[in-house]
């Protein structure tokens, strides 16, 4: 049975993978050498720096962050101890849109000026900008 290291605030984790693997669930900043030893895999957010401090000599051979960046990852360190890695792009970007619709439609209503029409700035069009342009055409 696989066996997963994760951090205890990620949303909605904790029951879905215990059917397939052991999971230990840590808060981020407490991840460390010592409770990682016996583990294939991480689950972790940026509180959890994935270098060769922590990473080193474990049987550690996944990391999973539930995040967007993968900044506190030393990929390079990864690459080349054959430790796979995947971040999760998009992960905030329906938030980020309902947030936008939130925030037009309140100045709307407050204010009383019609929001057809009118022009918005996006910066970017990834995956958040995409979706609040896909937002902007839905109110005109």
């Amino acid at each position: 049975m696989l066996r997963i290291v994760a951090d205890d605030k990620i949303p909605f984790l904790k029951g879905v993978l215990e059917p397939f693997a052991e999971v230990t669930y840590l808060p981020g900043n407490q991840i460390n050498r010592t409770n990682i030893m016996g583990s294939d895999a991480l689950l972790v957010r940026t509180r959890t720096r994935c270098n060769s401090e922590l990473l080193a000599g474990t049987p550690v051979k996944y990391i999973g962050t539930a995040t967007i960046g993968f900044d506190h990852i030393d990929t390079a360190f990864c690459e080349e101890n054959n430790i796979k890695w995947i971040s999760a792009p998009g992960c905030n970007s329906s938030s980020v849109q309902q947030y936008i619709a939130a925030a037009l439609l309140r100045i709307s209503a407050e204010s009383g000026l019609s929001l057809k029409g009118k022009t918005i700035g996006i910066i970017g069009v990834g995956n958040v900008g995409s979706k609040v342009q896909k937002l902007a055409n839905v109110l005109g």
